[in-house]
């Protein structure tokens, strides 16, 4: 990193590097036009009224931010007024125990758009209008795009005018000249396809404002540029890099300085790099490498990436990963395997093979097809459908004379809370269809195909699906059924059910029994191995039967994100028999706690990889793990930990991110907060300064460190 990135990085560490918004007065005629048009119409004279900020450390420039008085980009729902309205009543609100509203994401086609440029937007426009040639509502969508298009070139028109201003009175020689390559650089991208590296870059940097959520695959749709360049010697490796790392430095300060807690968080913005390429080959490349050593050298939050591992990726680059990972302060990177996220997303997500292998991540390391958007943003308690088993209908559990019974009657509530669940996230996605928005739905797939809003189903690369809160604590509930109800016998499902009646008062004999001797998840243990597999099935075949909104399909994940939806839903939840207790908050993702993984982190690993034989999990999941810092720290354990991990991931393991922190420090951390102002943790598929999280999500932090 030279001195000009490390200063901008330590600007950006301490300040608010995006400029301020400048209030804009709207024509009110506006409102006589057709609502896309007058959105769009507003939009342009929003986006030119801004100020263009060049710094004398700048090369790249073009950035924007919204101010809200207008529907502007999709990922923070900005000037959508009617989804704000819906948000202040529900985001975040659980209802009836059984889901909250929460966020969506989607990843704008920022390789189309620097293979094109806004000339493709026009031609597909023009495309567009004459399928749509008699529907009216189409035209004026496709009107609001054409004024959009005339908006970003515009905006790059005026950042060239300014920086050519600026080199009129510039006496240093090198920056005029920097200057004036800015300025022509900024007349060609984002207006035409870009011809060089650096261009591929200013495309993405600019383009990155109307829908700031994932950058996507970087190392892919830059990578021919790069290749053009390096083997012209039009740019030079450090060049590349310092460009890289330019963009990633706008990216992180794209979250405000002063957004409090979230200011430090490190979920805003994900990108992946690696994975299967179309042929099927291992996507690990030069542009790779460089991208992964440009954002090691920042001491930035954001972006985080996700590394996208195939069966076919050398053992040596999953360790030159994990040794970054290790040496990296901030906790930027995580693991994710393209075996079984391909796989589902094509079986289960009815995605093609050329979208599914060309995933990226988003947000909080949620998968993100590319030009697509995820149709979730809801969260689901699947531990009711069991309780309500359980509570509800005990004489008719009592009845059953063997676990095939019960699981059946168990299926029916869990069909049942699924269906629920379904009916209220198209409920969510109808309120947010009240909005219209013009300008993130040219960046992704079909808007301008169909004339249609993102928000109103335009998009034709969409999966629907919920996070799922509860998912190990019903595994190891239902395990704990059939061992000690029914194939041991040795408790009848009565008292079972008088146990957890009761909170497990006056029955701590039996609860210290299944704690010493159940069979729990994550010992790779055939019963429990088994119920998982169990679970994910009756899961698959539910969602199947009941698509989400616009009939997309639905998918699950294991995440929770920055919301500990996992102490909300559990504070509500009665006692389960995996021996917890009414009101404790459940666990995060797809592992063990608590001591109950008692063979070992192989164990651990085999069982996690066991646990989705559907492939219904595509969605935002995640696995943390714990580890001994030795095994990080010591090489030869390190050597030793990297085999273990790619022994998971060749299993079937989805995703691993590693937490190798003390609980100890964790504790202590609580109290004496100024002590450690940098210690970054593993939260829900991504991290963040352990101080400033909330108190509920750092007490689960550190419940998962205890020591088996």
């Amino acid at each position: 990193m030279n001195q000009r990135i490390a200063d901008m990085a330590a600007w950006s560490r301490n300040h608010n590097i995006r400029p301020e918004p400048v209030k804009t007065q709207y024509d009110p005629k506006d409102i006589l036009f057709p609502e896309p048009v007058m959105i769009a119409r507003r939009l342009k004279q929003y986006i030119l009224n801004q100020n263009v900020q060049v710094t004398p450390n700048d090369r790249i420039t073009g950035v924007i931010t919204f101010d809200g008085s207008v529907p502007a980009d999709l990922f923070h729902r900005t000037g959508h007024k009617h989804f704000q309205e819906f948000a202040d009543v529900f985001y975040c609100k659980p209802q009836e125990n059984l889901c909250t509203f929460e966020w969506q994401h989607s990843v704008a086609e920022f390789g189309r758009m620097v293979r094109e440029g806004v000339d493709g937007f026009r031609e597909r426009i023009a495309e567009s209008r004459k399928v749509h040639k008699e529907n009216q509502d189409a035209l004026d969508f496709l009107d609001g795009c054409e004024i959009i298009c005339d908006a970003i070139v515009e905006w790059g028109e005026k950042c060239a005018r300014h920086c050519e201003t600026l080199a009129m009175a510039e006496t240093n020689p090198d920056r005029k000249n920097e200057l004036l390559t800015m300025a022509k650089i900024c007349r060609n991208v984002p207006a035409h396809p870009a011809r060089t590296f650096r261009e591929g870059v200013q495309s993405v940097y600019a383009c990155f404002n109307y829908q700031p959520d994932s950058l996507g695959t970087v190392d892919r749709y830059l990578l021919d540029l790069y290749r053009q360049d390096i083997a012209s010697g039009a740019i030079t490796r450090d060049e590349a890099k310092e460009y890289l790392q330019e963009l990633f430095i706008m990216v992180d300060g794209h979250t405000p300085y002063n957004a409090g807690r979230n200011a430090n968080y490190g979920g805003e913005s994900h990108f992946a790099i690696g994975g299967y390429t179309l042929d099927g080959e291992d996507g690990y490349n030069e542009l790779t490498e460089l991208i992964l050593e440009a954002l090691m050298e920042l001491p930035t939050y954001r972006p985080q990436i996700s590394f996208r591992w195939t069966n076919k990726t050398p053992y040596e680059v999953l360790r030159h990963v994990l040794d970054c990972e290790r040496k990296d302060v901030n906790k930027r990177i995580c693991l994710i395997s393209d075996e079984p996220r391909i796989k589902a997303l094509m079986k289960n997500g009815g995605v093609s093979y050329e979208d599914a292998v060309n995933y990226s991540t988003c947000g909080c390391n949620e998968p993100a097809l590319q030009g697509g958007i995820w149709y979730g943003g809801c969260m689901i308690n699947i531990a009711r459908s069991l309780t309500r088993t359980l509570y509800e209908f005990s004489d008719e559990c009592c009845a059953c004379e063997d676990f095939e019974s019960f699981y059946a009657l168990y299926e029916k509530e869990l069909t049942k809370d699924i269906e629920r669940c379904t009916w209220y996230a198209d409920r969510f996605n109808k309120a947010r269809a009240r909005d219209t928005n013009v300008l993130s739905s040219m960046f992704l797939r079909g808007c301008i195909e169909n004339a249609k809003s993102v928000t109103q189903g335009g998009c034709t690369l969409a999966v629907g699906g919920d996070g799922v809160m509860g998912l190990v604590c019903v595994i190891d509930s239902l395990t704990v059924i059939k061992q000690f109800v029914y194939d041991e016998k040795s408790v009848a499902m009565a008292d079972l059910i008088q146990a957890l009646k009761d909170d497990w008062r006056g029955h701590e004999l039996l609860r210290a029994r299944i704690l010493k001797t159940a069979k729990f998840f994550g010992n790779d243990e055939d019963i429990s191995n088994g119920m998982a597999g169990r679970v994910s099935n009756s899961m698959c075949t539910i969602a199947h039967a009941n698509p989400g909104t616009f009939d997309s399909p639905v998918i699950f994940g294991t995440q929770a994100g920055y919301n500990p939806h996992y102490t909300w839903f559990g504070r509500e939840t009665p006692a389960t028999p995996d021996g917890r207790f009414s009101g404790d908050a459940f666990m995060v993702g797809m592992g063990q706690t608590a001591g109950k993984d008692r063979e070992g982190m192989t164990a651990l690993l085999n069982s996690v990889a066991k646990g989705d034989p559907s492939g219904i999990f595509a969605g935002p999941y995640v696995c943390n793990m714990n580890v001994d810092p030795a095994l990080i720290h010591d090489d030869e354990q390190f050597d030793k930990t990297v085999h273990m991990i790619e022994a998971y991931l060749k299993k079937g393991g989805l995703h691993l991110q590693l937490n190798y922190v003390m609980p100890e420090d964790l504790k202590r951390a609580k109290v004496h907060p100024e002590e450690y102002k940098s210690l970054r943790v593993r939260v829900s598929g991504f991290s963040a300064n352990f101080i400033i999280l909330p108190e509920d999500i750092q007490d689960d932090v550190i419940r998962r460190t205890l020591v088996r």
